[in-house]
C-alpha cells in the first residue's frame, strides 16, 4: 500500500483508536493530504494512539457496538485472541468448545500452518507502523521536545512488540529502520539474546525522554512513563534470564515510591483507569473502544444471552491458602465440608462460587438432591436403580450424579461450578449497553513488579531480606501471614511460583511463566481441568456436600517440550527463504 493511502487510512481510523476521551470526541477527518500528518501535532498524537492501540491486551478481545453487534473494526488484539490466554493453563477453562484454547495444548495444536496464538504478522505490522513514525519524525519541524517524547513512546511500543515476539518465537528478525523496496526484505532471525539486548537498551534510553508518573497530565493517562519503561524492562530481563538487570530495573520502580498497592484488590480490577497501583494500562471508553469481557464471563444467571463462557478451574481454587498461610492439604483446620471458609482473600476477589454475593445478589450453583432424583434426563438403568426398594437412598444420588452433572454442564450454567469475579464490572447496568465494557486492562502493576523483583533477586543472591519484603508486601495486602523464615533458594523459588499463581491469577502470566520456567510438561502434560459441584441434601436440613467433576469441552492436555517456543508461521517461511523453523515443527 502506498504511503499516502496508509496515512489516509490512519487518519480516518485514528478517531476510533485514541486512548484519551478528548481525542475520541473529535470529529473524523475524511481527507488529509500526504505529508500533512507529521506536520500537525494533533494528527501525530492520533497516529501515536493508533500505535498504542496495537499493543495486545489480556481480555478476550471480541468487541461489540452499543447495539450488541460484533464490530471487528474495533478489535485490538488479545494475548489469547478470542479468549483469555490462561484458558490454556491449569487456572481457567471455557464453557463452550469453540474457543481456540481447546485446541492449543494438544498434539498438533501448534503447527506452522495453524497456531491459535500466532501474533507474528500483527506484531510486525505494528513495528513497521512505529518505524514509519520514527522515520517521518526525523525530518519533522514540530517542537523538538514534543518530537522527542513522541519518538520515545513509539520506541516504547516497538520494544514491547519485540518482547512479545521474543517470548513467543525466540529468535526473530530485528528490524529497526523503515524498510523500502530498495532494501532486502528477506531478513534473517536475530538471536533472541540480541533481541533482549535491544529491548534493554531501548527501555533504558527512552526512559530518559519520558515523564515520570508524577509529571503525567491527567489527560495523558494511558501513555508511557519512565517508570513503565523500568517495569517492562524488569519483566523482559526476567524472561531473558538476565536476573541481575531484572532486579535492578524492578527495584528502580519500587524505590521511586510513586506507586502503592491498592488497598482493595477486587476494586483494582474494576477500575476504568488511574488506580495508583497501575503502572501501565490499556484504556477503553465503552463506545468507540471497548471489550467484551463482561459479556463473555458474567455469571449466566445475570446475563440474558451470553455469560459463563470463561471460567476458573477447581485447580485454581485449591491453590489458595487458608488464612493460616498453609495449603488446604497441610492445614488441619481446613474443613472440606466448608471449603471456602478462612481462605486467602484473593480467592473471594477472583472467583465466584456457591453463595458468593455478586452485584448484591447471591450466586446459587447448588443442585438439590430431590432435583437429582427427579431429573428427566436420567437413563433407564438409573431409573431402575431408583425403583429398587432395597437400594439405599445414597446410592440413588451417586448413581445419577454423573448423568445430571453432564446435563447441567451442557446447558448455560458454569461447567466447573465457578465463575470469574476478577475483572467483572459490578457497577455496570445489565442491558444492551453492557455488551461493550470499559474496565481498563492492567498490563503492568506494582504487585507484579514486586514479584518480578523477588524472583530475580532470589536468583542473584538467594532469599535475602529484600526478597522476603517484596513478597510479604503482596501477601500482607491479601491479609496473609508472611513467609516462614529460613527458606533456601529453591524453596523460595517455589513460594514465588505459588505467589504468582494466585496474585496474578487470570492476568495472562501463568501461560508464559510455565514456559519460561520450563514447567510446561510438568504442569500441563496430561492435565485435565476439573470443577466442584455443590449438592444440597433437602432430606437432611439442606446440608451441602461437594462433588469434584471433570470440566467438559476441555480435552486432556498434551504439552510437548518444543511448545516452549511457537512455530514460525509457514506463510512467513514461504515469503522469506532466510527464515528457519523452530525445533520440533
Amino acid at each position: 500500500m502506498k504511503m499516502k493511502n496508509i496515512i489516509l487510512v490512519v487518519a480516518i481510523i485514528a478517531f476510533f483508536s485514541s486512548c484519551r476521551e478528548e481525542f475520541l470526541d473529535r470529529p473524523v477527518m475524511d481527507r488529509i493530504g500526504d505529508g500533512v500528518v507529521f506536520d500537525d501535532p494533533v494528527l501525530v498524537e492520533a497516529y501515536l494512539y493508533k500505535a498504542y492501540n496495537q499493543m495486545p491486551y489480556g481480555y478476550a478481545y471480541r468487541q461489540y457496538d452499543v447495539d450488541g453487534a460484533y464490530a471487528p473494526g474495533m478489535d485490538s488484539r488479545g494475548y489469547g485472541n478470542t479468549y483469555m490466554v490462561d484458558c490454556n493453563t491449569d487456572l481457567m477453562t471455557n464453557k463452550s468448545g469453540w474457543p481456540e484454547s481447546n485446541g492449543v495444548i494438544v498434539p498438533n495444536g501448534y503447527t506452522p500452518d495453524s497456531n491459535p496464538l500466532d501474533n507474528w504478522e500483527f506484531n510486525y505490522n505494528a513495528i513497521r507502523f512505529c518505524n514509519n513514525m520514527l522515520n517521518r519524525l526525523e525530518v519533522s519541524e514540530l517542537d523538538a521536545d514534543f518530537v522527542t517524547r513522541i519518538k520515545a513512546e513509539s520506541r516504547f511500543v516497538r520494544a514491547y512488540m519485540y518482547f512479545d515476539l521474543a517470548r513467543r518465537y525466540g529468535d526473530v528478525p530485528l528490524i529497526t529502520e523503515l524498510q523500502t523496496l530498495e532494501d532486502s526484505l528477506f531478513v534473517s532471525r536475530t538471536p533472541v539474546a540480541e533481541v533482549y539486548d535491544f529491548i534493554d537498551a531501548e527501555f533504558t534510553e527512552i526512559a530518559e525522554d519520558l515523564p515520570s508518573k508524577t509529571e503525567l497530565a491527567d489527560t495523558d493517562l494511558g501513555r508511557a512513563t519512565k517508570e513503565a519503561c523500568w517495569a517492562f524492562n524488569g519483566r523482559a530481563m526476567l524472561y531473558a534470564k538476565n536476573y541481575e538487570r531484572s532486579a535492578e530495573m524492578s527495584k528502580k520502580v519500587i524505590d521511586a515510591g510513586v506507586y502503592s498497592l491498592s488497598p482493595n484488590y477486587n476494586a483494582l480490577f474494576q477500575s476504568y483507569g488511574g488506580d495508583n497501583e497501575v503502572i501501565f494500562e490499556m484504556l477503553f471508553n465503552g463506545t468507540e473502544k471497548g471489550h467484551s469481557m463482561d459479556r463473555l464471563a458474567f455469571p449466566f444467571s445475570q446475563r440474558a444471552d451470553w455469560g459463563s463462557q470463561i471460567l476458573v478451574t477447581y485447580e485454581l481454587v485449591k491453590s489458595y491458602e487458608t488464612t493460616n498461610g498453609l495449603s488446604i492439604d497441610d492445614d488441619p483446620e481446613y474443613d472440606p465440608n466448608n471449603p471456602f471458609k478462612n481462605r486467602d482473600s484473593r480467592l473471594d476477589a477472583t472467583v465466584l462460587y456457591h453463595n458468593s454475593t455478586f452485584r448484591t445478589l447471591p450466586i446459587l450453583t447448588a443442585i438439590s438432591n430431590d432435583t437429582l432424583l427427579n431429573d428427566a434426563n436420567v437413563d433407564n438403568d438409573v431409573d431402575a436403580i431408583k425403583s429398587d426398594s432395597d437400594a439405599p437412598q445414597g446410592d440413588y444420588y451417586n448413581a445419577i450424579l454423573d448423568k445430571v452433572v453432564s446435563t447441567r454442564q451442557a446447558g448455560n450454567n458454569t461447567t466447573t461450578g465457578f465463575n470469574l469475579r476478577k475483572f467483572m464490572d459490578e457497577q455496570q447496568p445489565l442491558g444492551p449497553e453492557f455488551d461493550v465494557s470499559k474496565t481498563s486492562w492492567k498490563e503492568m502493576r506494582l504487585g507484579e513488579v514486586l514479584l518480578n523483583y523477588a524472583e530475580a533477586q532470589n536468583e542473584v543472591s538467594g532469599p535475602d531480606a529484600s526478597v522476603y519484603d517484596a513478597i510479604d508486601q503482596v501477601r500482607s495486602r491479601a491479609g496473609q501471614p508472611g513467609l516462614p523464615s529460613g527458606l533456601g533458594q529453591s524453596e523460595m523459588f517455589e513460594r514465588i511460583v505459588q505467589e504468582r499463581k494466585v496474585e496474578l491469577a487470570c492476568e495472562g502470566h501463568r501461560y508464559w511463566d510455565l514456559r519460561r520456567w520450563d514447567k510446561g510438561v510438568e504442569v500441563l502434560d496430561g492435565f485435565q481441568a476439573h470443577g466442584l459441584f455443590v449438592i444440597k441434601d433437602v432430606y437432611n436440613n439442606n446440608a451441602l456436600s461437594y462433588q469434584e467433576v471433570v470440566a467438559i469441552n476441555r480435552p486432556v492436555q498434551t504439552y510437548l517440550e518444543h511448545f516452549n517456543l511457537m512455530p514460525i508461521p509457514q506463510s512467513e517461511m514461504d515469503k522469506n527463504p532466510n527464515l528457519t523453523q523452530n525445533e520440533g515443527y
